[in-house]
């Protein structure tokens, strides 16, 4: 979840989590699409992202606050194994980008077949994000520690390969993600709020939180093709 953020509803909000109807028993099986905002288009947002990924039933948080500095968003959130099947797809896209450098425009390389899994949803989620009115963040991320405050990786653009680059690379490191962080929480330095992921300059993952007696931890992923 984002900072400055609670579910849209009458109960308290961690009432409303946990009693939400659309909520699944198992949640480590599919990814929970979470907008700041009511679409229009929700439902097809959803059938988009479904051709690709299990999704569930939208949820909505609302602004808790007037700082208007603050973005809508569009999140996708669930665990490692919900996010494999665009691993195939993202490999093959960072690929070609490294082999093709200039050559590799998006117009090329949207539509090609080994890639267009990991492209579909990215442009799904662009799509989405240019509907909210105002400064937009896509954020995909793991519901580690849990499924309302992710560890997640923001991306500040509306632009589908903006989105692509960076969900391409979160997806080829997102197992490695999920075990860092587990053990982080094993070895007592469990996150309190929402761990944030910045891609580097050298395609590395660095995860940045604070723990509940507010000391600050990181722990770095390296690129896979170091």
């Amino acid at each position: 979840m984002v900072g400055g953020w609670a579910e849209e509803c009458s109960e308290p909000y961690e009432t409303a989590v946990w009693t939400n109807s659309n909520r699944q028993e198992q949640w480590m099986s599919e990814l929970s699409l979470i907008l700041s905002r009511k679409l229009p288009a929700v439902d097809d947002i959803r059938a988009e992202l479904s051709k690709h990924l299990k999704v569930g039933q939208p949820r909505y948080f609302a602004l808790m606050s007037a700082d208007p500095a603050l973005p809508s968003f569009v999140q996708l959130l669930g665990d490692a194994m919900a996010w494999l099947p665009l691993y195939a797809a993202a490999t093959a896209y960072l690929a070609t980008l490294a082999k093709r450098a200039a050559e590799a425009t998006w117009d090329k390389i949207a539509n090609r077949n080994e890639v267009k899994p990991l492209t579909d949803v990215a442009t799904t989620l662009a799509t989405a994000a240019a509907r909210v009115d105002g400064k937009v963040e896509v954020t995909v991320g793991l519901n580690i520690p849990n499924e309302y405050f992710g560890t997640s990786i923001p991306i500040k653009s509306s632009d589908p390969e903006a989105v692509a680059h960076v969900l391409a690379h979160f997806v080829v490191h997102v197992e490695q993600l999920s075990k860092a962080m587990q053990d982080e929480i094993a070895a007592g330095r469990a996150p309190f709020g929402a761990p944030i992921i910045e891609l580097q300059d050298d395609e590395s993952l660095l995860v940045r939180w604070q723990t509940s007696d507010g000391s600050a931890h990181e722990t770095k992923i390296p690129s896979t093709r170091s």
